[in-house]
């Protein structure tokens, strides 16, 4: 049984089960009550009780189960990292410690697709530049493609986002040095999954808003509905704007003539708590 590698994880509870696991497969009499002992905690099942999900770790915590389990210092610092990532609540915290995560040597080399994927999403241009170079001749270089977003951006970002696309195999240059788009599945751990994601919409909201000032009413589209519905609408609403998403992908998947990318972006949420009790009166 090979010991667990703590940059393989995403998921510091995960790593705690394999961890002790492979320590009783080690030490025949390892247990939880040994562990408690051994790290300076007071309730025998306390590393149980955090593995299973029913605790989390403080601080003071996660200094005593690294030693306890005799972590190599940059081992030890991406174990709090990866805690405080996984316990916090909001997304710039998580943000904060998967980068601080990120820097540390041991992750990079094992999970350079992992790094370059939660980069990709991170910056709203570049999945728009996996599109702009299919466009007319396919070879279009960095200075090329800068100017053609908007707002626009450097040549070197333009060319940092070719290269990453180029790493994750999402494009490629065919025997005629024309750009060609690879389907690729991007894959993360849950933990980063709703992350990326989540940074994702974010830049985008942040560019509709930004719309508003920046494009003649005649350019783009921005509407909203205030509904009253039951709560029970929710699956219908969303059937149908999935429905609509469908059809407007079917329709850019006929188009033979691309010139323009654009962001199209369904948002749904409740502005009110639900009533109880249905309508008075």
């Amino acid at each position: 049984m090979k010991c667990p590698v703590i940059y393989d994880y995403l998921d510091y509870r995960a790593f705690l089960r394999d961890m002790f696991k492979f320590r009783k497969h080690q030490i025949k009499h390892f247990s939880y009550r040994f562990f408690a002992r051994k790290s300076g905690f007071k309730s025998p099942n306390f590393l149980k009780l955090v593995s299973s999900g029913q605790r989390n770790l403080s601080y003071e915590s996660i200094g005593k189960i690294a030693a306890g389990f005799s972590l190599k210092s940059q081992e030890q610092e991406y174990f709090e990292y990866l805690v405080l990532m996984n316990q916090a609540v909001s997304h710039d915290d998580k943000n904060k410690y998967y980068k601080k995560m990120m820097s540390i040597k041991g992750f990079g080399e094992i999970k350079k697709i992992e790094k370059a994927g939660y980069e990709y999403f991170s910056k709203w241009y570049f999945p728009i530049i996996r599109e702009i170079i299919m466009f007319g001749s396919r070879k279009q270089t960095p200075e090329d493609i800068a100017p053609l977003l908007n707002p626009p951006i450097t040549a070197a970002e333009a060319k940092k986002a070719i290269d990453l696309l180029m790493t994750l195999e999402l494009v490629k240059k065919d025997e005629d040095g024309c750009w060609e788009q690879q389907n690729r599945d991007l894959t993360t751990g849950a933990e980063v999954q709703s992350l990326v994601v989540a940074n994702f919409h974010r830049e985008m909201l942040r560019l509709a808003q930004e719309s508003l000032e920046r494009y003649k009413g005649k350019e783009r589209d921005i509407t909203a509905l205030v509904l009253s519905v039951n709560h029970r609408q929710m699956d219908n609403i969303k059937e149908k704007t999935a429905a609509f998403r469908k059809e407007l992908l079917k329709l850019a998947s006929e188009e033979k003539d691309p010139d323009l990318v654009m962001q199209v972006s369904i948002q749904v949420f409740p502005l009110t708590q639900k009533l109880e009790g249905g309508r008075r009166c």
